[in-house]
């Protein structure tokens, strides 16, 4: 499932760049021929250059940045997953008295994989009701009474595995991708645009030539596209963080 924001930016784009080639052709055989002449051609092509190397580094720049919130998040969620199941083992070391923790754990475990990884059909549990079950998990840790050193240790650790998943989880809600300032991306496709115009202006007018403008700009929406769904990973797109290293947490935490 597509962001229907993003996807209507890349329409735009799209739209942009195809019908600034198409304007760029037709503005060709209306204007003198003077204004077409070689000179007047190199110093188009000289000024696109300019245009054409500053989106570059914009474009490289916003994916550079949507791959590090990418990277960022994915390496959070294997986190969270691995002091899951880490956490699950110290419970269940800890032995019976331990079951209504790990009940607790396992409650909290599903619910977190499928808040941040919902099923289509089914409608995701808020992030108040994932919150209450990690309490009550934190609550269940506080109320056991070690009788030993190991089952004191066991707990000691459990509560340091517990506050690590609390910061994980707040580490996900407050870094949930990359914004990108409409503003922003309006400059971007009027310079996507410019370009267009400017190939246009000096490109024949037949079928190739026009199928090329076509191509080429589904090629940059598609790339604009990604840019912006790995800029949010959190939410269903065409990228998004794998829900594998949740779901296996999952299996793990369930078993007897």
């Amino acid at each position: 499932m597509v962001d229907g924001s993003s996807l209507l930016i890349c329409v735009m784009a799209l739209v942009a760049m195809f019908g600034g080639g198409l304007i760029g052709i037709f503005t060709a055989r209306v204007l003198p021929p003077h204004h077409l002449s070689d000179s007047s051609a190199s110093v188009v092509k000289l000024l696109a250059t300019v245009v054409v190397s500053l989106t570059s580094l914009v474009l490289a720049l916003m994916l550079s940045s949507a791959n590090n919130s990418f990277s960022v998040n994915a390496g959070i969620v294997k986190k969270l997953s691995s002091d899951l199941i880490h956490l699950d083992h110290l419970l269940r070391t800890y032995g019976p008295e331990a079951n209504e923790a790990r009940a607790t754990l396992r409650a909290y475990t599903t619910r977190k994989s499928d808040e941040l990884f919902p099923a289509s059909a089914v409608p995701a549990p808020s992030d108040r009701e994932t919150s209450d079950r990690l309490d009550a998990l934190l609550d269940s840790i506080l109320s056991l009474a070690p009788t030993d050193r190991r089952h004191t240790a066991l707990v000691e650790q459990a509560l340091g595995i517990t506050s690590s998943i609390y910061a994980e989880r707040w580490l996900l809600w407050e870094n949930p991708g990359t914004t990108v300032p409409p503003q922003f991306l309006f400059v971007l496709i009027f310079w996507l645009f410019l370009i267009f115009v400017s190939f246009g202006l000096f490109a024949p007018a037949n079928h190739t030539v026009i199928a090329s403008f076509l191509l080429c700009a589904l090629a940059v929406s598609g790339a604009i596209l990604m840019i912006l769904d790995m800029g949010d990973p959190m939410h269903p797109g065409w990228v998004q963080v794998s829900g594998e290293p949740m779901r296996r947490a999952v299996i793990e935490v369930s078993r007897p």
